[in-house]
């Protein structure tokens, strides 16, 4: 069964991020756009023993990028390449969920994702 994604948006923070094994932190993903380049995701983790940002993880940029909300509960990063498909990226911005091409029947409606969260 194929993931359903909802609530596109180009911030979001959540409380008690695993960090190590068992400390909790704040973690804050946020869309960052460049003009000529166009977007990418930015995850920033705040460190529990010192209180400071730990270097922050990106996505190489896209055409555009969001933030969105799994039907498994999960968080994850859809980018759109200038080649056409969109790519789901696990919230440990390591690994890829899945690849949707141009030609794929949910492609239209996960691509509408995109303009949803703007204003």
């Amino acid at each position: 069964m194929s993931l359903t994604y909802s609530n596109p948006r180009d911030a979001a923070s959540f409380d008690n991020w695993p960090f190590g094994r068992t400390a909790k932190t704040l973690c804050t993903f946020a869309i960052e756009t460049h003009g000529a380049r166009g977007q990418r995701a930015v995850r920033t983790i705040i460190d529990p023993k010192t209180g400071k940002a730990c270097a922050p993880k990106t996505l190489t940029y896209a055409q555009r990028a969001t933030i969105v909300d799994g039907s498994d509960g999960k968080t994850y990063i859809l980018t759109r390449s200038s080649y056409g498909g969109i790519t789901v990226f696990q919230s440990n911005m390591q690994f890829n969920e899945e690849h949707i091409a141009a030609h794929e029947p949910r492609f239209a409606e996960i691509n509408a994702l995109f303009t949803k969260g703007q204003a």
